[in-house]
């Protein structure tokens, strides 16, 4: 069925036409079409975990200095902030 889906998005013509040319019920395809679809939204979704984020200054880290902010999240994960970082670099460590 994924086939004959791929296919007739491929012709770009309307199901009822395609099951017509294919010899095939509209309701059990329209049934598939909206199962891949569904499958294709859960997919799109973003992946969950860890995604790495560019740091602009390394070194301060490194200078083992007091962190001016931390984030404690429910999980017990704590994300330490040093030096003066603006609200798009934040937005990105919570989201």
């Amino acid at each position: 069925m994924r086939e004959l889906y791929d296919q007739w998005q491929a012709q770009g013509i309307s199901k009822q036409a395609f099951c017509n040319r294919n010899g095939m019920g509209y309701h059990k395809f329209n049934y598939w079409v909206k199962k891949f679809r569904r499958e294709n939204v859960s997919t799109a979704a973003p992946p969950r975990g860890f995604s790495q984020i560019a740091v602009q200054q390394p070194d301060l880290i490194e200078q083992k200095q007091q962190a001016l902010a931390a984030i404690t999240f429910p999980s017990g994960a704590r994300i330490e902030l040093f030096g003066i970082l603006d609200a798009s670099f934040i937005k990105k460590l919570i989201l």
